[in-house]
């Protein structure tokens, strides 16, 4: 598990750091990758809508993703392979729109639609951090999982038992 999720960490600070490096060229190094800005306004029309539409749907279904049942059956039965393998399908989806929506916006001349929709995407990247603690309750079943929370609700948050408020 310790692999994957060094793994899986790796390709999140990958995409972070993309996207910082376009952030910091574009914006404090004058890097001119604005290649796009004289195309038409239908052009730039249809790349907003399709950016738009695409952000709408890949953001909320990316933080979905291992709710849905084949994929948490899939995660409490194969554990490590399987939140390799849907763990960086969930940080792909997530990248492409940040890095994508990052590059668009200079390159379209600071086009603030696609500003807009990188800086959602980012503030979405934290609640997908790859952390220990992340991959294994993503891995574990349901009924680890009912247990877990049972046992630590029993406990309490001071570590005394339940007493039922009395």
């Amino acid at each position: 598990m310790k692999e994957t999720r060094n793994w899986l960490a790796a390709l999140f600070t990958l995409i972070c750091v993309v996207a910082l490096a376009l952030y910091i060229g574009g914006e404090f190094m004058d890097m001119d990758i604005a290649v796009l800005s004289d195309v038409s306004d239908e052009t730039r029309f249809i790349l907003q809508t399709v950016a738009i539409l695409l952000s709408l749907a890949v953001v909320p279904l990316s933080l979905k993703l291992f709710s849905m049942q084949k994929i948490k059956a899939d995660l409490s039965e194969r554990k490590a392979p399987a939140l390799k393998k849907w763990g960086a399908l969930r940080l792909l989806m997530l990248g492409v729109i940040l890095v994508g929506n990052t590059l668009l916006y200079y390159m379209l001349g600071y086009e603030p639609a696609f500003g807009y929709l990188a800086i959602i995407t980012a503030l979405v990247m934290p609640f997908v951090v790859p952390t220990m603690k992340r991959c294994e309750a993503e891995t574990m079943s349901n009924d680890q999982f009912d247990r877990t929370v049972v046992a630590a609700h029993d406990v309490g948050v001071d570590g005394g038992t339940d007493d039922g408020g009395l």
